[in-house]
């Protein structure tokens, strides 16, 4: 068990247990990497990095933008220019003026918020109509992003996946040097990525602080209401659109934390705590990158 102050970097660690099981069990590695364990170690960092930003990262900011545009959109229909002054704060989002019943306890009202669709405390109850619409905005932001992360789920290394990789990097000298490699590896990651949803590290760095809440005292809620409550309010963002049976999830992923760091203390020691070992590593790895040549064959054999 982690505390929330030393847990794993779960997005990073899972990102390097992708790219390390599509070397080592299937593509391979190019032969000149093959008699530097320390330049294999610093090449599954620099990919992991890049696999996290571009299969996470750009890829949930992408979801929010989609899921906020179809929000906008349903609006906007029934508000017309009006709804900008209220996304830009201007002017209050469906206050009723009517007073609330004797005795009725505060309830929700719309406000006008960045999405908004977000409910805060007030004492109006709000109508049936306005419910009406922001359960249609909700349905439609549901619908983008199921579509939005089915897409992604079906292939989540696309064509030009690494085509944002820095020219200088190590992608892609290993691309334009090992094409024939490159093609396996690309491949391998696929199948991988295919097989292990990376959005589930999300779930993972928050289930600390759940637990957390779940002991506070007066919390109502046990720890898989709580689990699922953060599930529902991030599903559109993260892709985590259906129930997550956590305690398999986090067990499964200690196992491949287990498996990362054993695998990075076999090829370069004290790699992950030691910004020398990196620096070693790194320079071992441009150094076989700057001379090796375009025409060197690679060796497909699960090195």
């Amino acid at each position: 068990m982690h505390s929330p102050s030393t847990q794993p970097d779960w997005p990073q660690v899972l990102a390097e247990w992708s790219v390390i099981r599509a070397l080592d069990e299937k593509a391979g590695w190019p032969e000149p990497l093959n008699g530097s364990p320390a330049a294999k170690a610093a090449f599954v960092v620099e990919a992991a990095s890049y696999v996290r930003l571009r299969a996470l990262d750009w890829r949930e900011a992408e979801a929010e933008a989609r899921v906020l545009s179809a929000i906008d959109t349903v609006y906007e229909q029934h508000l017309g220019a009006e709804y900008w002054l209220i996304k830009a704060g201007n002017i209050e989002f469906w206050i009723d003026d009517a007073p609330s019943a004797p005795g009725a306890v505060p309830s929700r009202n719309f406000v006008a918020t960045e999405h908004c669709t977000v409910l805060t405390s007030h004492a109006i109850e709000p109508n049936d109509s306005q419910l009406a619409v922001a359960y249609k905005a909700w349905r439609a932001g549901r619908r983008i992003a199921v579509e939005y992360w089915r897409g992604v789920a079906a292939c989540r290394v696309p064509e030009g996946f690494f085509a944002e990789a820095p020219a200088d990097g190590a992608l892609a000298i290993m691309r334009a040097r090992f094409d024939l490699w490159w093609a396996l590896f690309v491949r391998a990651l696929r199948t991988v990525l295919g097989e292990a949803n990376p959005s589930y590290a999300r779930m993972l760095q928050a289930l600390p602080r759940l637990r957390a809440d779940a002991r506070h005292p007066g919390q109502k809620y046990v720890l898989t209401a709580l689990v699922q409550e953060w599930r529902e309010a991030n599903a559109e963002r993260y892709g985590l659109l259906q129930d997550i049976h956590f305690p398999v999830l986090q067990r499964r992923a200690e196992g491949k934390l287990r498996s990362v760091n054993a695998w990075f203390e076999r090829h370069a020691a004290g790699f992950k705590n030691d910004e020398e070992v990196q620096n070693t590593a790194a320079k071992a790895l441009g150094q076989i990158l700057a001379s090796a040549q375009p025409l060197d064959l690679p060796t497909y054999g699960n090195n």
